[in-house]
């Protein structure tokens, strides 16, 4: 009797061992299969999502800051010579200073109220309906993806993106100038906006930049 229960509870330790040994092998498993797998897809979902959000409070800013904010049309400073033709073009330097740092203030306001959740601030956007940006969350990836299965996208957990704003917003005037026939010239002219966001992941973090031209003449 006692012999049989030396050996039952050597059995249940060896089915422990074994158990402990799967249970670590699982783990390192999943582990490599999130590493190799999962983060860069997680990285590439997230940066498509953050583009999207971050390009449309870019376009929406300067679209107000320029088109219903300022007369375009003052941009420039045009020479005629006797004959009424024109001599020269170039920018007013001073009035292009005035519209460039109005849309760098009210870009810098507006990314700060996305990144902090203060959707209900940005009343010229269309995203104080969502109300996962009011928890400063960009976006909810699903974790099935890893798996490449539909249903397990609605089973499993969803991982919560939030950004982060880093360094300087850099806004700038590019210019287009074509010939337009005889004595004519077809100006174009838009202000290009980068900005260098932080993507936040429950276990990872990457830096992504964001350029931006929106044409406004």
């Amino acid at each position: 009797m006692h012999l049989i229960k030396k050996r039952r509870k050597k059995s249940n330790i060896n089915i422990i061992i074994l158990l402990v040994i799967l249970i670590i092998i699982s783990v390192i498993y999943l582990l490599n299969l999130f590493s190799n797998k999962a983060l860069p897809q997680f990285l590439e979902y997230s940066e498509i999502e953050t583009k999207k959000i971050v390009t449309s409070v870019i376009n929406d800013t300067v679209v107000e800051k320029t088109y219903k904010n300022q007369d375009i049309n003052n941009l420039f400073v045009i020479d005629y010579d006797k004959e009424g033709d024109i001599e020269n073009i170039d920018f007013d330097s001073k009035y292009v200073n005035q519209i460039l740092v109005d849309v760098y203030d009210e870009l810098e306001k507006n990314l700060y109220y996305l990144e902090s959740g203060q959707v209900d601030k940005l009343k010229l956007y269309n995203l104080s309906n969502n109300k996962k940006l009011k928890y400063g969350i960009i976006y909810e990836l699903p974790s099935g993806i890893i798996f490449n299965n539909v249903i397990l996208n609605n089973i499993l957990p969803k991982i919560p993106v939030k950004i982060h704003f880093v360094g300087n917003i850099f806004c700038r005037l590019s210019t287009d100038i074509k010939q337009y026939g005889i004595n004519n010239a077809l100006i174009t002219v838009n202000v290009v906006v980068e900005v260098e966001v932080k993507i936040l992941l429950p276990f990872i973090s990457d830096n992504v930049k964001i350029e931006e031209s929106i044409p406004i003449l």
